[in-house]
């Protein structure tokens, strides 16, 4: 059985890159985020300098993940999620934030900080 979702106020100052925000059943998530951050002294650029195909971390599958499924009888006496009130400073990459019911979910964020610079920023 299925319950309704009741939110009386949400407030999220920050949501990026493939986060996801829902009030209600889902079956199923899965967000998904790749980043590459280049930091450099000199802002020069060349098309084609950062692909993700160069990055071995951005293709890698991760290893298996090993689960147990544990059979769980629920009983719901009230047919209603009910939330006051939500207050978020930020989502980052591939997170989800739910009010609900979601049978499966998979996120996934890859990000490589790339930082380049002419001379030793730590001299």
């Amino acid at each position: 059985m299925d319950r309704t979702s009741i939110v009386q106020t949400m407030e999220i100052v920050s949501l990026v890159s493939a986060s996801i925000v829902q009030i209600g059943d889902a079956r199923l998530l899965t967000p998904s985020s790749k980043a590459l951050a280049v930091q450099r002294q000199e802002s020069t650029y060349d098309p084609g300098e950062h692909e993700f195909e160069m990055y071995p971390m951005f293709t890698a599958p991760f290893p298996p993940f090993q689960y147990e499924c544990i059979p769980v009888n629920t009983i719901q006496e009230i047919p209603a999620i009910h939330v006051k009130s939500i207050n978020i400073i930020g989502v980052a990459a591939s997170s989800v934030v739910r009010v609900g019911k979601t049978d499966y979910v998979c996120s996934e964020a890859r990000v490589k900080h790339i930082r380049q610079f002419t001379i030793d920023p730590y001299e």
